[in-house]
């Protein structure tokens, strides 16, 4: 009987160790299943959460994590080999930094661009105003031709209303290059996972609006040959120049950021808008500055390019100058003339003919050489020459009165 209850007894206790074994075996893999489970839960809230507050909360819910399962490091280690513990929880600290950033990055761009998008509708309308100004004074104007006196008033008007929209414009430069000199969309990639991506999107009007103000200067030029001036052409220079520079370098970042269904097309177009631009603006530049030299007198060989520009105004100079040699005063006028157009160019211009690609700067200082050349040779005689010729003249005269004094005393003696 004993006996039986001895191996009652030891049966027993061999269940109860096998069941005391399991037990632990059971609580070391539970422990390991939900590390797994709380960490891949963890992982994944990064990828949907929205805002920098809640980016917060999760690190906060990550030293929680860490804290209860620090304890389990050395078994936690087995299980995730050939990783360990404390890399898993480096990585998971890691990718709460980067989207934290990612997050906060997001909300200054957003405010920035909210910022921009109300100047770029102040912009808008302004420019939607001056348009439709513009749009009114060349309507009368085509009613008007047979009031020459009204017709030459409404004219004055219409070309300060486009000055007036060419300043506009070159704020609205100015104020896109600040704007998006400082988004660094490089900051902006790969944020799919973390946000909704529509957060980063505009409607379009900053890219639409260049695309406007390439089109519209565009149809300005092509409606407007005969009532702009030489100083209308020179400012329309500046504004083409800045805006093909704002263009070529923040292009590509006003496309990306606003990202809509046609954004490659309105850049596309706008770099055809742009070249247009630039064609026919030198084209009716060097018209007008036919017409403009020809109105003051400065008789140059008809040009068409930068190039027969540049060969006309040498080939005048050098017939100029040879002239000068011969008679200095028959040129004289024509010196005048010319220098008082061609200081406009060197102090008012220079640069807008250089950008424009008319005139290079190194052309510019070899047209200055021939006239400062010509100046040498058109001045007349100053006044001391003239006074030396006259004192000159003045002792001769005196010389052959004393002669014949002389000679007349001399015959009066012998009578």
């Amino acid at each position: 009987m004993k006996y039986r209850i001895s191996i009652l007894s030891f049966i027993f206790l061999l269940s109860a160790a096998g069941a005391s074994l399991a037990q632990t075996s059971q609580s070391d893999y539970e422990i390991q299943k939900d590390f797994k489970q709380h960490y891949k839960q963890l992982k994944n809230k990064f990828d949907t959460v929205s805002s920098p507050d809640k980016v917060r909360a999760l690190m906060d819910s990550i030293k929680v994590f860490d804290g209860h399962y620090q304890s389990h490091y050395e078994l936690l280690n087995k299980a995730l080999y050939p990783e360990t513990y404390n890399q898993k929880m480096d990585e998971l600290k890691q990718t709460s930094v980067k989207t934290l950033d990612r997050l906060e990055t997001i909300n200054q761009k957003t405010q920035k661009m909210q910022e921009l998008q109300k100047q770029l509708t102040t912009y808008e309308k302004n420019l939607q105003q001056l348009n439709q100004h513009a749009d009114s004074l060349k309507q009368a104007m085509q009613k008007s031709v047979q009031n020459e006196k009204r017709l030459s008033s409404m004219v004055r008007n219409y070309r300060k209303s486009l000055e007036k929209r060419d300043d506009l414009i070159m704020a609205f430069i100015d104020s896109t290059v600040v704007a998006y000199q400082q988004m660094d969309i490089s900051k902006m990639q790969n944020l799919e996972n973390v946000d909704n991506p529509e957060k980063l999107k505009s409607n379009g009007d900053a890219l639409k609006m260049i695309h406007n103000i390439s089109q519209e200067n565009l149809q300005i030029l092509k409606k407007n040959s005969g009532n702009l001036r030489l100083q209308d052409y020179m400012r329309m220079s500046k504004v083409e120049n800045q805006f093909q520079n704002m263009w070529n370098r923040l292009g590509d970042k006003i496309t990306e950021v606003y990202n809509g269904k046609n954004a490659d097309q309105l850049a596309s177009e706008i770099d055809k808008n742009i070249s247009e631009w630039n064609k026919a603006l030198k084209n009716q530049t060097l018209a007008t500055l036919n017409d403009t030299l020809q109105s003051n007198g400065i008789n140059l060989k008809e040009f068409d390019s930068p190039k027969s520009l540049y060969s006309s105004l040498n080939l005048y100079l050098d017939g100029k100058i040879k002239l000068s040699k011969k008679n200095a005063s028959e040129a004289y006028q024509d010196y005048k003339r010319f220098q008082k157009f061609w200081n406009k160019i060197e102090i008012q211009w220079s640069s807008n003919f250089a950008d424009a690609g008319l005139i290079t700067q190194n052309q510019m200082a070899s047209i200055d050489q021939k006239v400062d050349m010509w100046a040498e040779n058109a001045k007349p005689a100053s006044s001391n020459h003239v006074l030396a010729y006259l004192l000159g003249a003045s002792v001769l005269l005196a010389v052959a009165l004393g002669v014949m004094l002389i000679r007349e005393r001399k015959s009066n003696n012998k009578g």
